[in-house]
């Protein structure tokens, strides 16, 4: 059932690995296994498991560090104070996101095109609310925040996601956008690796940061990842979580997004979270089953709030609801999440 509905909503792969070996495995429209994704902000969790590496080896002393640390050319300015944790809980204050201005001339978009976007990011952002105050799903957050991977480790962004992460799992390498040659990367949009390497930095988390005996990531750093921010329930350190159970879970703060991501139901795993990306590239984690689900390919054919869109709890519980009826164990029935969104 599962395979049935990731081809009725036109994807073009799923994975689901769960206790220690690959359970299923399907690719559609001539998709193959070695082919890289177009991950979208599925990137954008990547940035935090880097940020996590770079914590463990010691290039970055703590997520209480002011950002400053790194972008030192933000001392003495408004800009000094934000935390990288609050960059990482999307509550940085740095340049609330215009999610409705996507002019060629707005600063949204000449930091996407820009050849030398890293000026704009650190010369033409503005502090535009007390970090911590609001929740701001931003690209612009994410690809400052691959600037301070890259000034606290003296390596490139995509070098040290390599070497320090997919190396360290036996995973294949990727790509990622530049504009330029050695220009920054963008972190939040733009990493491409294959279906396996993304279920391996899975594996990773739904067992706790260590990977086959040692450890990668810190202790309890899984534990904080997905420990909801203040700001927003579904957010934790570039990361999105399952509960509270909604039924419509927005990126973006209501007001910029009045229809979510929807839910029918709630996960049947309070332990849950998710790498999300544009168009349902998504990964759902669940370390209480040793369980990875990945699902990606073009967007479904319906837009979220149509008749038929996709429906972000059913792969993960259809998944669930099999394991239960495999081991002899009573398959759970539906559980409506209620009405609403939060976000």
């Amino acid at each position: 059932m599962a395979r049935a509905y990731t081809q009725r909503t036109k994807a073009q792969g799923l994975i689901v690995w769960q206790g220690g070996a690959v359970q299923h495995a399907s690719f559609f429209d001539g998709f193959r296994a070695d082919e890289l994704i177009a991950s979208k902000s599925m990137a954008k969790m990547v940035v935090g498991v880097v940020i996590g590496r770079a914590v463990m080896e010691g290039h970055i002393r703590s997520l209480d560090q002011p950002v400053s640390d790194f972008i030192t050319e933000w001392r003495g300015t408004p800009k000094e104070g934000p935390t990288i944790r609050q960059f990482l809980q999307n509550s940085s204050g740095i340049s609330r996101f215009k999610y409705n201005n996507f002019a060629p001339w707005s600063q949204t978009m000449r930091e996407y095109l820009s050849e030398y976007h890293e000026r704009i990011l650190i010369d033409e952002t503005k502090l535009d609310y007390p970090p911590g105050s609001e929740y701001d799903y931003s690209m612009i957050t994410s690809d400052l925040l691959a600037l301070v991977v890259e000034r606290a480790t003296g390596q490139r962004y995509a070098d040290y996601v390599g070497r320090a992460l997919l190396q360290r799992i036996g995973a294949a390498p990727g790509t990622v956008y530049v504009n330029r040659p050695g220009g920054l990367a963008h972190a939040g949009c733009c990493l491409m690796l294959t279906p396996e390497s993304f279920v391996r930095i899975g594996i990773l988390l739904a067992r706790d940061g260590v990977w086959e005996g040692q450890r990668l990531l810190p202790e309890g750093w899984v534990a904080e990842t997905v420990t909801p921010s203040p700001a927003n329930p579904h957010w934790g350190l570039h990361m999105w979580i399952g509960r509270p159970c909604v039924e419509r879970r927005r990126w973006f703060p209501e007001r910029s997004q009045p229809v979510g991501v929807l839910h029918s139901e709630c996960y049947l795993a309070d332990d849950l979270f998710l790498f999300d990306g544009s168009g349902n590239q998504a990964m759902w984690i669940v370390p209480s089953r040793d369980l990875v689900v990945l699902r990606f390919g073009p967007p479904p054919t319906r837009r979220p709030g149509e008749p038929g869109e996709f429906d972000n709890s059913v792969l993960p519980n259809l998944v669930i609801r099999g394991l239960e009826a495999a081991a002899g164990r009573p398959v759970p029935g539906p559980l409506p999440a209620p009405k609403g969104s939060v976000g």
